[in-house]
């Protein structure tokens, strides 16, 4: 652990108990930075108290709905870093209030209280022209974040892969249970990047000592593009399973989104929302950084390859576990 005491700098983190956020704070925690994770219930995070010193790492209940009683949560922050998203909408959690108004709400009270820095993590296909609510509420958000607050920074990421993802995990579950695997969109692109890349790049935005520190938006995806169906033969291959890829049509992949909400409602959420119309907006355009924005080798960071990783996760849903050698 870091050098730490109660003059070390403070960082406010939303979304810190989450899948990006306990990366984050493991790295800042080794930094010395003393942690405030806001979060709505504070007691899933318990856990990261173990990544610092005692007083190191807190936990503050707060929830976005009443954003006004935030505002004590930030004063005193040196840098404020935003992690919170969310892929399917429920009652309480809308993309348009935590994409879009939370973002902004909060770049104004960091400028207001005088924070030094702000971080916030978009992702890759953010525009405010999107057909995607999803990837529209993103645009928005980072819109309003520079408005509130010019010189924050904005990390877009392709899908994050890491031990609690929800993706390679969802489908390989998926695959250890059925025979086929439908997938719409088989052919749109992907560049994953490992979970762990992306807390380093925000460890190393907070630091000022860098060729990067003049730019504003960086886009992140691993070292390789790979199509949908690529990513999913690779996934069988590491748990040792043959199944079927369907590739759905866009068009019929609509007609089922309707069927899969009912299921999904009725089961009480056993059954994974696989797929919605707005999803297969997003799929319909690739999630692959571009040439024309920086990303990690303007941060001195060499993305780590899926093969690696992967492995070290995945294999307990081979047929025989964890344990049963390639």
């Amino acid at each position: 652990m870091g050098d730490f005491s109660t003059n070390s700098p403070k960082v406010t983190i939303f979304g810190g108990t989450g899948f990006l956020g306990r990366y984050i704070v493991q790295r800042l925690a080794r930094q010395g930075w003393i942690i405030n994770i806001v979060s709505r219930n504070p007691s899933k995070g318990l856990f990261l108290k173990t990544q610092g010193n005692i007083g190191q790492i807190n936990l503050i209940k707060g929830d976005f709905l009443y954003i006004e009683s935030l505002k004590d949560s930030l004063e005193g922050s040196n840098a404020i870093i935003n992690c919170v998203g969310i892929l399917d909408e429920s009652n309480n959690q809308k993309f348009k209030l935590l994409h879009s108004e939370v973002p902004g709400q909060l770049a104004q009270y960091a400028s207001q209280f005088g924070v030094g820095q702000f971080i916030h993590i978009s992702s890759i296909g953010a525009d405010e022209n999107s057909e995607s609510h999803y990837a529209k509420t993103k645009g928005v958000g980072e819109a309003r974040i520079r408005d509130g607050f010019p010189e924050a920074k904005i990390l877009r990421s392709s899908v994050m892969f890491g031990a609690e993802d929800k993706f390679f995990n969802l489908f390989a579950l998926i695959a250890s249970l059925s025979p086929v695997i439908p997938m719409v969109g088989g052919q749109t692109l992907f560049q994953p990047v490992y979970v762990d890349d992306v807390a380093c790049a925000v460890e190393k935005l907070l630091y000022p000592n860098l060729k990067s520190k003049n730019e504003l938006i960086f886009e992140l995806g691993g070292s390789e593009v790979l199509s949908f169906r690529n990513l999913m033969s690779k996934m069988l291959f590491l748990i040792q399973r043959k199944r079927i890829l369907l590739d759905i049509p866009f068009g019929i992949g609509d007609i089922f989104c309707p069927l899969v909400y009912m299921a999904n409602k009725v089961t009480l959420n056993t059954i994974p929302l696989l797929i919605t119309k707005d999803k297969i907006r997003q799929l319909k355009k690739d999630s692959i950084v571009s040439k024309d924005i920086p990303g990690f080798d303007e941060l001195a960071i060499a993305p780590r390859v899926l093969d690696a990783i992967l492995p070290t996760y995945l294999n307990r849903y081979r047929p025989k576990g964890q344990f049963n050698d390639l």
